[in-house]
């Protein structure tokens, strides 16, 4: 790796640990220059300004997750009910961590909120889409499902439940209201003959938080 590089991935690695602990809002880029021992010259020769780091931070954070989700996906070790449970499992996780940011951007940044909407909504596409379809091979959801129908139905529910008004009137952390909607989503297309077998039934633990 080019010094130039290190020198991107350590903007973006701190970056994304100071939003996560303080919100997108607080972080400044000054503190962020402080924090990384940097120039501000230096800081903006990567990042011009704040709206574009904090791009940068959600491109790469999603990057990261959608591998995490592909290594689950693909590890021949798990049947599909292990796969589910972590697969969840992580999802669940991650939005715990988020909540505070989450909320942060949806309230101070809009633009950076569509484009989280947008990368949220590619990622479910591809692989919720992949967990659905393999459900189905596995008798695991019922042979009806339509995986398309089933991620447009998450991403709107989703998208309208974490509104911060929905949240304070539900008194439900975002980690809450999402283990809950994937709990409704899921029990719905499982294949109830099967619920008993290891095949069949979607595993009892699933929406615990990581």
């Amino acid at each position: 790796m080019t010094e130039a590089r290190e020198t991107h991935a350590r903007i973006l690695e701190k970056a994304e640990q100071l939003m996560l602990e303080r919100g997108y809002s607080r972080v400044t880029m000054d503190e962020l220059a402080s924090s990384l021992r940097m120039s501000k010259k230096t800081l903006y020769r990567f990042f011009s300004s704040k709206e574009m780091l904090g791009e940068a931070v959600l491109s790469s954070s999603f990057a990261r997750l959608g591998q995490e989700q592909a290594a689950i996906l693909q590890d021949t070790r798990l049947d599909f009910s292990e796969k589910l449970r972590r697969f969840v499992q992580l999802l669940t996780g991650r939005y715990g961590r988020a909540a505070t940011v989450l909320r942060d951007i949806q309230r101070e940044a809009p633009s950076l909120w569509q484009r989280l909407l947008e990368l949220r909504r590619e990622a479910v596409q591809l692989r919720f889409g992949a967990l659905l379809s393999e459900g189905v091979r596995a008798g695991a959801f019922r042979p009806d499902v339509e995986p398309r129908l089933v991620i447009r139905v998450l991403l709107t529910v989703v998208d309208q439940m974490m509104q911060p008004e929905v949240l304070e009137e539900l008194e439900m952390s975002p980690p809450e209201v999402f283990s809950g909607i994937l709990g409704v989503v899921l029990e719905g297309i499982h294949t109830r003959p099967e619920r008993n077998s290891p095949q069949g039934r979607v595993p009892e633990a699933r929406f615990g938080s990581a």
